[in-house]
């Protein structure tokens, strides 16, 4: 027979149980401990429709996290990065090639978070450019030295035997929608572009080339999530509201694409046909629990980089992220 007092004891644990269930967000198993600090500044590389978890945070996912998170966005990996090296910002989320820069240059920066795994990227020509070979003697825009599109250009240019700066310049243009306009204006000879802007150029009559997810992989560690280690040391509990309020965004654009979409339109000021196209190319290609593309896609990465002069072997993992968040993911997001 149980006794009055473990019978007691029991109800009151149920009870406790049944509290906790209830003060928890939607979705999540339990409320976490109070955040260190409750406003953060977040910079993003460029406005793109990959950084759409970004978007929905600040629209309402942070916000439901009681974080305050004032997102910046830059003209490409370099500008952000000396941001985040400077202390202007207590996070970003950019490049994986970024990352490696940062990292290169001696600065405390790690990567906390991947799961941003899109391969959306296409190249773009001139109407009268019918293949590579044509590109002879051009331009390619990508947006900034050492970033990932310009790690991606020179690949795909040695792939289809040009050699970049000898036989295709390389010229920083900005972001997409700069480097577009330059192509339109015949200032470039080749584009590398995502959504919407790939879609754009063909429909005014330009050649697609080729691209991302045929021409290297169909998955890329196209963003991370980066801090300084001292600030990851010093603000473990924010930073677990911070991811709770990324996963929760995910998952919201999952349930209410209506929702995303509108998000898209209003951060980018897209038409809602471009948006809805880019939601759902870019949705399928998330990982919520912030992990790497599979090993074959990373050892494509890692040949770039090396190819690119950025290293000289693959990195261990450990390297690249501090993976005490997606290791844990059970414990502050499930």
């Amino acid at each position: 027979m149980t006794s009055p007092i473990l019978s007691r004891r029991r109800l009151l644990q149920a009870g406790a149980a049944t509290a906790a269930s209830l003060a928890a967000p939607a979705g999540f198993a339990a409320p976490l401990p109070k955040p260190e600090r409750t406003t953060l500044t977040v910079g993003i590389s460029v406005d793109a429709a990959s950084f759409m978890p970004a978007f929905i945070g600040v629209a309402r996912s942070w916000k439901e996290q009681g974080l305050d998170v004032e997102l910046t966005s830059f003209r490409g990996d370099a500008e952000v990065s000396q941001a985040l090296a400077g202390d202007s910002l207590d996070i970003t989320l950019q490049s994986t090639d970024g990352l490696i820069n940062l990292i290169n240059a001696g600065q405390e920066a790690i990567g906390f978070y991947a799961g941003c795994n899109q391969a959306d990227f296409a190249w773009c020509a001139q109407p009268t450019t019918k293949d590579w070979a044509q590109l002879k003697g051009s331009g390619a825009g990508i947006s900034t030295f050492g970033s990932l599109t310009d790690q991606l250009t020179r690949y795909v240019l040695r792939r289809h035997g040009l050699e970049p700066e000898k036989d295709v310049s390389i010229i920083q243009a900005g972001g997409t929608a700069s480097i577009l306009q330059a192509l339109k204006a015949n200032r470039l000879g080749l584009a590398i572009l995502s959504p919407p802007f790939k879609w754009m150029a063909e429909e005014a009559g330009y050649t697609r080339l080729g691209s991302q997810a045929e021409d290297i992989a169909p998955q890329w560690p196209k963003h991370v999530y980066i801090a300084k280690k001292k600030f990851i040391e010093q603000n473990p509990n924010t930073l677990k509201h911070f991811l709770r309020g990324h996963v929760e965004g995910l998952r919201l654009a999952k349930r209410d694409p209506d929702f995303a979409v509108k998000v898209l339109i209003d951060r980018l000021k897209w038409e809602p046909g471009y948006a809805k196209r880019a939601y759902q190319e870019v949705l399928p290609s998330y990982d919520e629990r912030g992990h790497l593309p599979e090993p074959r896609y990373m050892d494509v990465f890692w040949k770039i980089e090396e190819q690119g002069g950025s290293v000289k072997e693959p990195w261990p993992t450990a390297k690249l992220l501090d993976d005490r968040f997606i290791k844990s993911f059970e414990e502050w997001a499930a």
